[in-house]
C-alpha cells in the first residue's frame, strides 16, 4: 500500500547523448511494492509517466500519481486520496544530472553502470535519493535504463508515513512497511 516510486525512483533515470531523448512508455516499465502483514508482498505500478534526457545531461522522470494501479480499484482510490493527496500533489518527479560524454561513448550492446545522485520530489518535499543504474545502448537511437538494485524509498522522508498509517487503519491491517522498493526498466528514444 505504500507506493512511490518513486519513486521513484523513482524512478531514477540516467541517460543521454548529444540530442534529446524521450521515454518510450510502451517499452518501459515502472513498479513499486508494498509489504503488509509482515510478509504479504504486492507489486503495483503507475499507468502514466513520462521522461526525458536533455542534450545537457539533465534527466527527469515524472509520475502521474492519479494513475496508480494496484489491481484493486478501491485501493487505487484510497492511495490517490489518503496517501498521495492527488488533487494537491498530482505528480512525483525524479531529477538527475549525468555526463553526456559517458553516454555518447557507449556503443550498441555496451553497458554503463552509474551511481546516480538524484533528487525525488513528492508530496511537496524534495530530497536526495541515490540510485544504482545500468544504462544499455540498445541501438544508435535507443537507450535502456534499469535499476541495478531496488531503490529503497522511505515514506517518512517524504511525509507519506501518515498516509500509510491511514491506509493501514482503514484496511484493518497489523502493519504496512514504511519502506518501498522501486524498480524500473526505462527505454529512451533519441529525437
Amino acid at each position: 500500500m505504500k507506493s512511490l516510486l518513486a519513486v521513484v525512483c523513482l524512478s531514477s533515470f540516467t541517460t543521454l547523448s548529444y540530442a534529446d531523448w524521450t521515454l518510450n512508455l510502451d517499452d518501459s516499465s515502472f513498479s513499486f511494492a508494498s509489504i503488509k502483514k509482515n510478509h504479504a508482498y504486492e507489486v503495483h505500478t503507475f499507468n502514466r509517466y513520462e521522461g526525458r534526457i536533455s542534450d545537457a545531461g539533465e534527466a527527469e522522470l515524472t509520475l502521474d500519481l492519479a494513475s496508480v494501479q494496484t489491481g484493486i480499484e478501491i485501493r487505487d482510490q484510497r492511495m490517490q486520496s489518503m496517501l498521495f493527496d492527488t488533487p494537491k500533489f498530482p505528480a512525483a518527479s525524479y531529477r538527475v544530472k549525468v555526463d553526456p560524454t559517458q553516454l555518447k561513448a557507449l556503443k550498441p550492446g555496451q553497458r554503463l553502470a552509474i551511481n546516480a545522485e538524484g533528487s525525488l520530489s513528492i508530496f511537496g518535499i524534495e530530497k536526495p535519493l541515490p540510485a544504482a543504474l545500468n544504462v544499455f545502448k540498445l541501438g544508435d537511437n535507443r537507450l535502456q535504463v534499469n535499476t541495478a538494485r531496488p531503490i529503497a524509498l522511505k515514506a517518512q522522508d517524504y511525509g507519506l508515513d501518515g498516509g500509510i498509517e491511514a491506509l493501514r487503519k482503514i484496511a484493518n491491517l497489523p502493519v504496512i512497511s514504511l519502506t518501498v522498493p522501486v524498480n524500473f526498466s526505462l527505454v529512451f528514444d533519441q529525437q
